[in-house]
């Protein structure tokens, strides 16, 4: 280690380091740590309660209804999109990866605070179901070839509330030849066994 003084200034070297000591010198600044736009629009941070889950519990996580073994299962994307409040409802999106164009699919979930009730309007397509054992309502939507090119279930959640589900095919108009409504329900009753 080398100690050289000039002018009020202690240079230590050790090695090839230095690091230098300036006496007399206090700015008065401190560093603080810098925080990313994220950050500062905060949700809360707190772990998420051991499932079931209510819907509350998922207003900032709504990709976490979907574990992973869901996501291998129904074959979609682990990278879940969310949309969580202040400036958007909760939800979440996954993309299918199915090689097959004809078997691509959205599917959406949106937890919502109110009870489940019929829709205004009468949509002659839609059906009052039962999705293990809670009350659900199902509705397909046709493609000009008359098979189903998507299908939107709510479902009543025993602790209140209820939510959607939704499967979509975007940008195929013909084609599809498997029934979307099967695995809407199949995704909502997976679904389910996180909620209370």
């Amino acid at each position: 280690m080398t100690s050289v003084s000039s002018g009020g200034r202690v240079t230590l070297l050790v090695g090839s380091a230095a690091a230098l000591l300036v006496s007399g010198c206090d700015t008065g600044t401190e560093a603080k740590p810098v925080l990313s736009s994220a950050s500062r629009v905060a949700a809360p941070t707190s772990a998420l309660p051991p499932q079931p889950w209510t819907l509350a519990d998922l207003t900032y996580r709504p990709c976490s209804v979907l574990g992973p073994d869901d996501i291998a299962h129904f074959v979609l994307d682990t990278a879940g999109q969310p949309t969580t409040p202040p400036t958007h409802l909760p939800a979440c999106s996954w993309h299918s990866i199915q090689s097959s164009m004809s078997a691509r699919h959205t599917v959406r979930f949106a937890p919502q605070t109110s009870p489940l009730e019929p829709r205004g309007g009468h949509d002659p397509l839609e059906q009052q179901i039962t999705i293990a054992d809670q009350q659900a309502t199902l509705t397909p939507s046709l493609r000009p070839d008359g098979r189903r090119g998507g299908c939107d279930i709510r479902v009543a959640v025993p602790s209140g509330g209820s939510f959607y589900l939704g499967i979509a095919t975007p940008r195929i108009t013909s084609g599809v030849d498997w029934d979307i409504c099967t695995k809407a329900i199949a995704v909502a009753t997976a679904i389910l066994t996180h909620l209370r």
